[in-house]
């Protein structure tokens, strides 16, 4: 690991920057999560202790035992109010460093299921989103996911991704457990129909399992980008198929730490996936749970692989490049990155 010049340390925090991989229920801070639980009577692990006993929980042995503190977080979210204020509160995490758009994944089904309202949820997301704009001027878009061993939450999900257009729903996401006991060709028609009503097909792949489920991905759902997909490599083919139709990977370097994906950042496949010639843009996943940011991601990167201003630059128009923002407003922000090294 090298020790970063102090301007290039700056050029990153000043960086406008988008993120394409960030879960809505894993960027509630750990102090919002305690307030909510509070609110709603309900006991989150190590909360008895406070923040830091919250905290302390935020180290995971397995993907399972992420999961089971992700959905009990994600139990504290109960009125219209709960997920406007989560969502406000992200956009100023994002502004603090100079986010200027992100495309946040949310999972609808898991909170519809314990009786929050389709409307309900709805209708806190489109105030969240609004305020967001208005208090923060970060823009923000909607990817609902399935939990790909919940079969039976494709259908309402998929129903009320298209209810949610105009609402800033622009893609439909698929994640949890990457096993192949799940099969996605069950999920085909779910997603052919969601491209079909103009939403993006953003699933999760070559995360936990290797290159034949990110085969998948790209077969039966017309994967347009990959969240994570650092298995690619274990397939020569594969990489040279996504090298040359040029699918973007959404990469989460911390995120792969922390989940045991690989055993430390110095490890990280990320700068094989570059050198590889492959679409790739950087994202947190699930900041607080990973102790992490988006500006973090990029910090530690840059300080471990020895990355120059142009790399620095390069990932950062990727993700404007990768985003499913209009052509105008991609233009707008590619130039004010650009602007900061004299490039406008």
């Amino acid at each position: 690991m090298t020790t970063l010049a102090p301007e290039l340390e700056a050029l990153i925090r000043q960086l406008p920057k988008a993120e394409l991989h960030l879960h809505l229920e894993g960027s509630i801070q750990p102090e919002m999560a305690l307030s909510l639980a509070r609110k709603h009577g309900i006991s989150l692990p190590g909360a008895a202790e406070g923040i830091e006993g919250l905290r302390r929980h935020y180290r995971f042995a397995s993907f399972e035992q992420f999961l089971t503190l992700y959905l009990a977080i994600s139990q504290c979210l109960v009125d219209a109010g709960d997920f406007t204020a989560i969502t406000v509160d992200l956009a100023r995490v994002l502004a603090a460093q100079n986010v200027r758009y992100a495309e946040v994944t949310i999972t609808p089904m898991t909170h519809v299921e314990r009786g929050v309202p389709e409307a309900v949820l709805l209708e806190g997301l489109a105030e969240g989103r609004a305020r967001a704009h208005r208090a923060h001027g970060v823009e923000l878009a909607w990817v609902l996911d399935i939990m790909r061993d919940r079969t039976e939450h494709a259908e309402p999900t998929l129903e009320l991704a298209l209810r949610g257009r105009e609402q800033g729903v622009i893609g439909l996401g698929l994640s949890g457990q990457e096993q192949a006991r799940w099969p996605l060709e069950f999920f085909a028609s779910i997603f052919s129909r969601a491209r079909e009503g103009g939403l993006h097909s953003l699933p999760h792949a070559g995360e936990f399992r290797g290159p034949e489920g990110i085969w998948e991905s790209l077969r039966w759902l017309g994967a347009e980008r990959l969240g994570h997909g650092v298995r690619c490599l274990e397939d020569p083919a594969l990489v040279e198929y996504l090298a040359e139709h040029q699918i973007p990977l959404e990469v989460c370097p911390s995120s792969n730490v922390a989940l045991h994906v690989c055993p430390g950042l110095e490890q990280h496949p990320l700068p094989k996936l570059m050198e590889a010639g492959l679409s790739v843009s950087l994202a947190s996943d699930d900041p607080p749970l990973f102790s992490t940011s988006l500006t973090d991601e990029y910090l530690r990167c840059a300080a471990t692989f020895g990355w120059s201003v142009e790399t620095v630059l390069s990932l950062a128009a990727a993700a404007v490049e990768h985003s499913f923002l209009p052509e105008s407003r991609k233009r707008e922000l590619l130039t004010a990155q650009r602007s900061l090294v004299g490039g406008g």
